[in-house]
């Protein structure tokens, strides 16, 4: 255990220790000043960090993940010249909207339930909003994990650890919510995150990320790493707007145009622009619509019950399932392809 506070150059001291004794196990004891610097605590090469203060079992399972952690890659490294492993990469969603208050939570996590039932497979729900993300709230998750718990093992993650950190819901999907305070949000770096994600691929064969609304290098790193960009958009004239600007930020980014896929939210009010009049400003094919009733999406947040199983039989969670099985289809189209 490596306190960086009272280290003059703990950075080279961690390189030495790691290049010097290549067996030994660091972990970083970081204060919440030094968390920005997570990135080159990781790539300098520690196995793990944990940020002061710290309660006493979160660093016994910090010390007791990394050891297993260790046997295992060390026992993966023995039988990997006798068996060569398949490595399958999963369907990965971002749900992203450039415009506040459009409902990417609520999009996020509907679907993931909706698309666990179309497909019956593993779906592993990851909070994209690093900071303030709301993905626990919605689901009415009590759990002190968070995807900075494998940021720490970037690059060493294995299926077993994985299973340890998310955080399965009675809905029968996985969970991996966003950071439990802002300094660990900030100590995120888009290196760390794309291998996270990459190891995530490996072991769930669907994912949907709650991208959120804020375009940052993390975001953009969850974009990459998908398949599609499920674009959340409600209609009104601002909402177009902020759409139009991304799509233009999206070209730049030599996103093909097949990888957005346009989200009609909270639609079918009596001001709202028509659906026809949103394609043809756009110039997109909207992909699924969902109908607004802020009073039951508003009782679903404050229970922690997504739309679709408190009640399933409404208009919303069928909306929802039709995005699903049309999500799946494109699935069987890629395969036959």
């Amino acid at each position: 255990l490596l306190d960086f506070k009272f280290q003059p150059n703990p950075l080279q001291l961690v390189e030495s220790l790691t290049s010097e004794f290549p067996s030994s196990k660091l972990i970083a004891i970081l204060s919440e000043s030094e968390i920005v610097n997570l990135e080159r605590v990781v790539l300098s090469g520690a196995r793990a960090f944990i940020q002061y203060p710290y309660q006493a079992d979160k660093l016994v399972v910090t010390i007791r993940r990394v050891l297993e952690l260790s046997e295992r890659n060390d026992k993966r490294a023995l039988e990997a010249s006798d068996t060569e492993v398949e490595e399958r990469l999963s369907h990965t969603f971002t749900v992203f909207s450039p415009k506040g208050g459009a409902g990417t939570t609520t999009v996020a996590t509907n679907l993931a339930i909706s698309l666990h039932k179309a497909l019956d497979e593993d779906v592993l729900l990851i909070d994209g909003k690093h900071l303030l993300g709301h993905v626990a709230l919605y689901l009415n998750l009590r759990t002190a994990n968070s995807i900075t718990d494998l940021i720490a093992h970037a690059g060493m993650l294995d299926q077993q650890l994985i299973k340890q950190v998310t955080v399965k819901h009675a809905s029968g999907i996985h969970a991996l919510p966003s950071p439990n305070s802002i300094s660990e949000a900030q100590g995120i770096k888009p290196e760390s995150l794309f291998k996270v994600v990459q190891s995530l691929q490996r072991v769930y064969p669907n994912i949907i990320i709650d991208g959120g609304n804020n375009l940052n290098d993390n975001a953009v790193t969850y974009m990459d790493s998908s398949e599609k960009i499920l674009l959340v958009l409600t209609p009104d004239l601002a909402s177009l707007r902020d759409v139009r600007q991304f799509l233009e930020i999206a070209a730049s980014l030599s996103y093909p145009k097949e990888k957005i896929l346009l989200i009609l939210n909270q639609a079918g009010r009596k001001a709202d622009l028509k659906f026809e009049e949103i394609e043809e400003i756009l110039k997109m094919k909207i992909f699924g619509t969902v109908p607004a009733d802020g009073n039951l999406a508003l009782s679903s947040l404050n229970e922690g019950v997504p739309i679709v199983m408190k009640k399933s039989r409404h208009a919303i969670s069928k909306a929802y399932r039709q995005i699903a099985k049309d999500l799946a289809k494109n699935f069987q189209k890629d395969k036959e392809e």
